[in-house]
């Protein structure tokens, strides 16, 4: 359609006209008034706290930091990022290899004074609780800083 095309239906459907299959009806007309549009497909999203998650899939094409490609590359392990591993909270582990149900939290900020984040009273309590859930659902937690991810000491702790 040419621009001039593309204005005039725009201006059409801004009167109210409906389009029913390429053709345009006033918007009073039997056709109109009795065309119920299609239902748009919207892609429902999966809660279940594993791989086959919704938000779990969205999160492992969307990053591929060097942490993940390291294990991959070295212990030949699938690394999940930002992995929901609850459906009644919306709890995210940092890394996650669901596989073994190993859980890697990077604890940033910890010399941080001041009542933000993490280091908050509430912070350090959301994060004790997060810990429990995941013990209690058969998850190791492996808590490492910032400078520590990318180590041997961080791979052997895997193994």
């Amino acid at each position: 359609m040419s621009k001039w095309e593309n204005a005039l239906v725009k201006e059409i459907k801004s009167r109210g006209w409906v389009e029913i299959e390429g053709v345009f009806y006033r918007p009073d007309s039997k056709e109109a008034l009795s065309y119920k549009p299609p239902k748009k497909n919207k892609s429902k999203i999966i809660r279940t706290g594993w791989t086959d998650d919704t938000r779990n899939i969205r999160n492992k094409e969307k990053y591929a930091d060097p942490f993940v490609q390291l294990v991959k590359q070295e212990l030949g392990l699938d690394v999940w990022p930002e992995f929901y591993f609850a459906v009644e909270r919306q709890y995210r582990i940092d890394y996650a290899i669901p596989t073994h149900k190993i859980a890697i939290e990077v604890d940033g900020g910890i010399w941080m004074k001041g009542n933000s984040g993490h280091s908050s009273g509430t912070g350090i309590k959301r994060d004790m609780e997060k810990g429990n859930l995941l013990q209690s659902m058969g998850w190791r937690l492996i808590r490492v800083q910032p400078n520590e991810l990318l180590t041997d000491s961080t791979l052997k702790l895997i193994l």
